[in-house]
């Protein structure tokens, strides 16, 4: 195992790439999101077994360094969209659900 203070600014270089990450990956098509997200995360898990961690420390890290940076993507792909695109895809939201619930009521369906 590194040393300590060795493994901490490996974690908290890391940690402070994300913004950057998140950057690059809100960039990316959204349907292709998921592959480059999946990637760091493999990365990141990959860089805390180099240091020695066990697997349960591990898998919380990543996950919440994973929680992190898809906060992250959605806040910056969101900065990215104009205010038009925005309102477009939800009013496409709102429709698709009310499209739904009338299919629903011709099914004898309830609200």
């Amino acid at each position: 195992m590194a040393p300590f203070s060795e493994e901490e600014e490996i974690l908290e270089a890391a940690v402070a790439g994300i913004p950057r990450i998140a950057e690059v990956v809100a960039s990316i098509p959204e349907g292709d999101r998921g592959k480059a997200l999946d990637a760091a995360a493999r990365s990141y898990r990959e860089t805390v077994r180099n240091l020695g961690y066990d697997e349960g420390p591990i898998q919380s890290w990543v996950s919440a360094v994973m929680l992190r940076l898809q906060t992250e993507v959605k806040k910056q792909a969101l900065t990215k969209q104009s205010p038009l695109k925005i309102l477009h895809d939800e009013l496409v939201q709102a429709a698709t659900g009310l499209n739904n619930n009338v299919r629903d009521l011709g099914k004898g369906g309830k609200l």
